[in-house]
């Protein structure tokens, strides 16, 4: 008899890949979620794992999805896409706790191994010239911009002091690939279509999303409960992406400008946003992703987990890029830069 394994977040771009990757794997996977009709919930369920309907911050909704599991999934972490400080205090009170409590009644319902997927903004800067490994701390001063990098560290120190199950964290790069909520925040899908004359460069590392999923596979099998695993790909910069993408597309990349104009344009994004409701894909949250981007080594996954991560990323590029219908399922795509 399979594994029984609850998972939360399975509408999302990580959770939806987690869910599918635990099911290849032949564990019988459970999905408590609110997003009724969601194409990433859908497939998930037409993968063939049970979907139960309901609010993972309800105590009781929670427990009964709980019972009969031996594992616990929780890739259904906040991302706090505005980044103006003003909201860090509000976004702290309701989260943290939150977190707290899943992880509690995880523990209460006799879950015997739990995997939390936490996030790279979570591991401090290294030194220039060197890759970024668990064993950089957060560092507030350093990295204290925006609400996403706080509220992450947080959040991921919620799970460590809890004392719930026995939890392994894994902390996915930039992901590329299927299964992404947003075409609108999609650099894949921007950068194909031409849609930015004017970007900005930075060092990041992109990962395939099969392989972080398969790296949450490895996590729950083989990680150490209370470490920290970098599931990462590729280091590379915002430029060289921006490049294979638009060669992929037969166009030319994006100009590049200096960074305050980006931070000049996120904080009128934000302002704008206050006043509209609505945010676009620039934030100060996108802006931090840029100051704070480094390369990361996932030595430590490679060597204890057995993850091998993708070295090209042109198939995860393509398969973004069909999931959001900016290309039709293998349409031939041009391999010339246009000059």
């Amino acid at each position: 008899m399979a594994d029984r394994l609850l998972l939360l977040g399975a509408a999302g771009t990580v959770g939806s890949r987690v869910a599918l990757a635990f099911m290849e794997a032949g564990y019988d996977v459970v999905c408590l979620a609110r997003s009724k009709g969601h194409r990433n919930l859908k497939q998930v369920e037409h993968a063939g794992a049970q979907i139960i309907y309901g609010d993972m911050n309800d105590d009781t909704a929670l427990t009964t999805a709980l019972q009969g599991c031996r594992s616990f999934v929780h890739s259904a972490a906040p991302y706090p896409w505005s980044g103006l400080h003003l909201r860090l205090d509000g976004y702290r009170k309701q989260w943290v706790p939150q977190v707290k409590r899943h992880l509690t009644l995880a523990k209460e319902a006799g879950i015997e191994r739990a995997v939390f997927t936490s996030s790279l903004s979570t591991i401090g800067l290294a030194k220039p010239g060197e890759l970024a490994d668990e064993g950089l701390p957060y560092d507030p001063k350093r990295q204290g911009g925006g609400n996403y990098y706080p509220i992450k560290h947080a959040l991921e120190q919620a799970v460590l002091e809890v004392g719930g199950p026995p939890t392994v964290l894994v902390n996915p790069t930039g992901l590329v690939g299927e299964g992404s909520r947003n075409a609108e925040l999609s650099g894949a899908c921007v950068f194909f279509q031409g849609l930015t004359p004017m970007m900005v460069d930075a060092k990041l590392n992109f990962v395939d999303c099969r392989d972080v999923a398969r790296g949450h596979v490895l996590a729950l099998e083989k990680g150490k409960p209370g470490e920290r695993y970098i599931l990462g790909g590729v280091n590379t910069t915002l430029k060289e992406f921006a490049q294979t993408v638009t060669a992929m597309a037969g166009i030319n990349r994006a100009m590049i400008v200096p960074r305050v104009l980006a931070k000049f344009g996120a904080y009128m994004s934000e302002w704008w946003g206050l006043l509209t409701g609505r945010l676009g894909a620039l934030t100060l949250t996108s802006y931090y992703h840029l100051e704070y981007g480094q390369h990361y080594s996932s030595g430590k996954a490679e060597t204890e987990l057995g993850y091998k991560p993708t070295t090209d990323l042109t198939d995860a590029i393509r398969r973004e890029l069909e999931w959001h219908g900016v290309v039709t399922k293998h349409e031939p795509q041009s391999t010339t830069h246009e000059t």
